[in-house]
């Protein structure tokens, strides 16, 4: 029975994430606001009314990091057209936060945002106006969809991208991407201890605090030892989280190498890979094994297209594994010669897939919706399908249109990032982030390990890539090219000035003249 105190402590969280702010820097609290809340509060829900989300992990988290940001940054606001009203002389007196100072000009991708908030969100009409009949399935009846249900999905998918918005806004420079690796890791470490303790004292940090357990007891034990959870959902989600705080501890250390305090961020890498080593998820491990070497050795040009390539290949998954090139039989061999029980767990999860996907391919444009629509039967009326992996599970509910959105806001802009990375800079932090977001991606194809953490990872990166400003080099490249252009075709002979010679006003205005047209001109005023 789920204890008073986690309904207390899912209450209270509010008031911890202002004492965050009061304490931290805002870019900071931010982060730790978001990262703790997901660690530390229970997998519980307080209440489910009709419309609105229910009121759980999630929905606490979020809402409370998104609150305290609009109230900050409104009351900075009002401050800087006090300092205006008070004239130049006098701006001195009112100090800012550089995080809800630092403007947040657009540099490209606005089409690409915009386009994929615009299908996440107006799918959801057409996935309720094709599934408006009720499905019987023998003793079971599942109520079609209503335009009711629109708002209520698209609250809960509002709810669930807060981290995104608020990253792409707040946390969008190299020195925001550095405060987020730190905090991942200093959070990681911490963390840490409890999972050890659970390893050796078996799982039940979250009977202890919160008065229950989130999974059977078979579920809790791999291999002879125990699969610890903490507070988490599963150890699945615990697993996934620690090799992230891993590969962004050997980021940080790219990033501070020639620091005196990079040595301790290489060896909270080393620690941490040592945690997931531990966490006896095969998964995860084979996840760290393959990424913390691109991080580790590769330059960050190279980790960016390393990424990049890795999450086009996770967005192709489906139409990959519905299409039949996915290798699945290959898959198990391989994953039975190291344990026969992972690789039976491996085809449950294969042939649960082929059954979802083959029902889900029936509405395949904008899916079954929710009430487990998108759920297998058999004709006594039960469920027989586990949804585990994130993917499929989308593709069910809201369709290809849900699918491209939600993983498109998750994984593309890693993509467009790296297609740039000649003419932006690119710092280790950011392609540290990259190398996370491929992590996170990898995850989601077995399980649905998504989390407001990803999401705070995915925002960050999707706004530096929007506000990045081309570097000088490039700058002069392109001048130059124009220049000989412009040569050739007859116009007249000028040596292309140097990036000295020309003000800044003027390199801003040709870059903005030679802009690509797949890049929309930032909006001016």
């Amino acid at each position: 029975m789920i204890s008073q105190f986690a309904y207390l402590v899912l209450f209270s969280w509010p008031i911890a994430v202002v004492f965050l702010f009061k304490r931290f820097e805002f870019r900071e609290a931010l982060c730790w606001s978001i990262i703790s809340g997901y660690l530390l509060l229970p997998n519980i829900i307080g209440f489910d009314l009709p419309l609105v989300p229910p009121f759980d992990k999630q929905l606490v988290v979020n809402l409370s990091a998104g609150a305290m940001c609009v109230i900050l940054a409104t009351a900075a606001l009002r401050r800087r057209k006090l300092a205006e009203t008070l004239g130049t002389a006098n701006r001195g007196i009112i100090k800012e936060d550089p995080a809800l100072s630092e403007p947040f000009k657009i540099q490209r991708g606005q089409v690409l945002f915009w386009s994929l908030m615009g299908i996440l969100f107006l799918s959801t009409i057409i996935t309720a106006m094709n599934n408006g009949e009720a499905l019987i399935r023998g003793t079971r009846i599942l109520r079609g969809l209503r335009m009711y249900d629109v708002l209520s999905i698209n609250l809960s998918l509002f709810i669930m991208i807060v981290p995104f918005l608020l990253a792409r806004r707040f946390l969008a420079t190299p020195d925001a991407h550095f405060i987020l690796l730190k905090v991942m890791v200093i959070a990681c470490l911490a963390y840490s201890l409890l999972a050890l303790w659970e390893l050796r004292m078996s799982p039940q940090l979250n009977r202890q605090f919160y008065g229950w357990v989130p999974h059977q007891w078979k579920q809790l034990i791999r291999g002879g030892s125990y699969r610890p959870v903490v507070f988490m959902q599963h150890g699945l989600w615990l697993a996934i989280v620690f090799a992230m705080g891993a590969i962004a501890a050997i980021a940080m250390w790219r990033e501070r190498i020639k620091s005196s305090d990079g040595i301790k961020w290489l060896l909270a890498g080393i620690y941490m890979f040592t945690v997931v080593l531990l966490m006896n998820s095969l998964g995860a491990f084979i996840i760290v094994l393959m990424l913390l070497p691109i991080v580790f050795f590769l330059g960050v040009s190279v980790q960016l297209l390393m990424a990049a390539i890795i999450s086009g290949i996770v967005l192709t998954y489906p139409m990959l594994r519905g299409s039949g090139y996915v290798p699945t039989e290959a898959i198990y061999e391989s994953v039975a010669k190291i344990n026969e029980n992972r690789a039976g767990s491996l085809q449950f999860r294969f042939d649960n897939e082929e059954a979802l996907l083959d029902h889900a391919n029936a509405k395949p444009v904008a899916g079954w919706g929710t009430w487990g629509r998108n759920r297998v039967f058999n004709d006594n009326g039960r469920d027989i399908s586990t949804t585990d992996g994130y993917w499929v599970l989308i593709v069910g509910i809201y369709g290809w249109l849900g699918y491209i959105a939600q993983f498109g806001l998750l994984g593309i802009t890693t993509i467009v990032f790296a297609m740039n990375r000649r003419r932006l800079k690119v710092t280790a932090a950011t392609a540290g982030i990259a190398v996370i977001m491929a992590a996170a991606l990898i995850d989601l194809i077995p399980n649905a390990t998504q989390s407001p953490i990803t999401w705070l990872f995915a925002g960050a990166l999707m706004g530096r890539y929007q506000t990045a400003v081309v570097t000088k080099k490039e700058a002069n490249v392109r001048l130059a090219a124009q220049a000989r252009v412009n040569n050739r075709s007859g116009a007249k002979n000028e040596t292309p000035p140097s990036q000295t010679d020309i003000p800044q006003e003027t390199v801003t205005t040709r870059l903005r003249r030679d802009r690509p047209v797949h890049q929309r001109r930032p909006r001016e005023g």
